[in-house]
């Protein structure tokens, strides 16, 4: 678990930024909880590619949409048959460091006054990964899922919005953000430790 300590920071100084304890950042036991299979059915997922950056999978029947500028992808249940509450995930992609991306965000969702009701650390596409839960915010998708997926010198930031919270929500979240893939274009250099 070596390659948690980078992001230990990060989650102790998400801790600080949004007035949790800094105890909570000690993400080990919460990765290996988070690793355990869940035991809710995940949704069939279809794939979709952003030009030769990344993949991230979505339910069938979402509507997809691709753009330049951040988020480059943005993804929407409307329409979609199921019984799942309307949900819409957004992807943007930065050639920046996660360091100063999540400091960004962090200082963003601060200065808006939201809510980070939970956090943890995962591994997703071989890298630690952070990701927080998102309450209060002023929109008709009031919660947020955000996952940061840290590269060397890029940070992917995936952001799923909803309503209220179901039962039905956390394995449909937890399947889209896991899915997400850098393509080998992107992964060709080296990785630093």
């Amino acid at each position: 678990m070596q390659h948690l300590k980078p992001w230990g920071l990060i989650l102790a100084a998400t801790a600080l930024t949004v007035g949790l304890s800094p105890a909570l950042a000690q993400v080990p036991d919460l990765v290996a909880a988070e690793s355990a299979p869940a035991a809710e059915a995940a949704p069939v997922l279809e794939t979709t590619t952003y030009a030769d950056l990344f993949s991230i999978a979505f339910p069938t029947g979402w509507q997809v949409s691709e753009q330049t500028e951040a988020p480059q992808l943005v993804a929407d249940s409307a329409g979609a048959s199921g019984s799942l509450p309307a949900m819409r995930t957004e992807v943007t992609w930065r050639e920046a460091p996660p360091r100063e991306v999540v400091g960004e965000s962090l200082e963003s969702l601060r200065a808006n006054g939201y809510t980070v009701t939970r956090y943890d650390a995962v591994t997703i596409d071989g890298v630690t990964a952070v990701r927080l839960w998102i309450s209060g915010i002023p929109e008709a998708l009031p919660n947020a899922f955000i996952t940061y997926v840290g590269y060397p010198t890029a940070t992917a930031t995936i952001t799923s919005y909803y309503g209220d919270t179901t039962n039905d929500i956390d394995p449909v979240l937890n399947a889209i953000h896991r899915s997400f893939a850098r393509s080998q274009s992107t992964s060709a250099a080296p990785q630093a430790d």
